[in-house]
């Protein structure tokens, strides 16, 4: 399925059923159901996208509807049952209990019900929304000398950084970076910066550069991008820097762990270590060579 071709002949909704493939049943968007108004007609025509059809008795669209297909929108469940026969037809969202959107989790979130604006726990800003509260205080930290984290503001790590999957690798590093297929599309590790953070720091496009945080510093080669824009804070520029995961010291596309300058953070409700974003420092030339 994953080398399938077959485009839309009807290209303008985009769908595409079979090129390629969505799981779970092959949709492109999940709660499609949602698509259509409570009766079932598209909220309009530039909208339509799912909708109910009287006369086939079933969903019908440009996707495979996420929901039960032969569900009318009137349905009403019975007093007892039990699963998806107890979501009457206008309830989309039939991974919910109760088939609704939620804006809030009413329990099970240890930061809920409706979490606020944190700064992460790393930030060149002070939270302005919560001056009092400047990070999640749910959040798991570790404290010791190998995870030190840096202070709001902090001067020596100006840069804010973040870090993401290549679309080429697909998943993890230990997984892709051996993979000779993949390894060619995106052969060693690099960073993105602004043009206006290399000018600043007199790096040119494809030259070496070192990222340093308190816990320790790696070497890429840069790529200058206007995809990292810059930043406006009260008149002040935060410049943002992007390195991607799944590099790393050995298989065949090499090059220095992102892990190296992140620190540890866990997300309060899955215990998922968060290093999405952070600060750190940059200058132009290779790492340090230390005995």
């Amino acid at each position: 399925m994953a080398q399938n071709r077959v485009p839309d002949t009807n290209w303008v909704p985009g769908s595409h059923l079979g090129w390629g493939y969505a799981w779970p049943s092959n949709r492109r968007i999940m709660y499609n159901r949602a698509s259509a108004d409570p009766e079932g007609n598209p909220w309009s025509e530039r909208k339509r996208y799912i909708w109910w059809d009287a006369e086939k008795g079933r969903w019908v669209g440009y996707d495979n509807p996420d929901f039960t297909l032969n569900k009318p929108p009137d349905y009403k469940p019975p007093d007892k049952g039990s699963g998806d026969e107890c979501l009457d037809g206008k309830s989309p969202f039939i991974m919910m209990a109760d088939g609704k959107g939620w804006l809030y989790a009413p329990a099970g979130l240890k930061d809920g019900p409706l979490p606020t604006h944190y700064e992460p726990v790393e930030s060149p800003l002070i939270n302005r929304i919560y001056p009092a509260q400047q990070t999640n205080p749910a959040a798991k930290l570790f404290h010791r000398p190998d995870n030190l984290y840096h202070a709001p503001g902090d001067p020596a790590y100006p840069y804010v950084i973040t870090t993401y999957r290549l679309t080429e690798h697909h998943t993890g590093g230990v997984m892709t970076r051996w993979l000779p297929w993949l390894a060619e599309l995106q052969p060693h590790g690099f960073v993105e910066i602004s043009p206006e953070l290399a000018a600043e720091k007199g790096i040119q496009h494809g030259e070496w550069v070192t990222l340093t945080t308190a816990r320790g510093e790696v070497e890429a080669r840069a790529v200058v991008t206007d995809r990292m824009l810059p930043l406006s804070f009260d008149g002040r520029v935060i410049h943002q820097i992007g390195m991607p995961w799944h590099f790393g010291y050995k298989g065949i596309a090499r090059g220095d762990v992102a892990n190296t300058l992140t620190s540890i953070v866990e997300d309060p409700n899955s215990r998922i270590h968060e290093g999405k974003v952070f600060t750190c420092n940059i200058r132009a030339g290779r790492k340090e060579v230390r005995a």
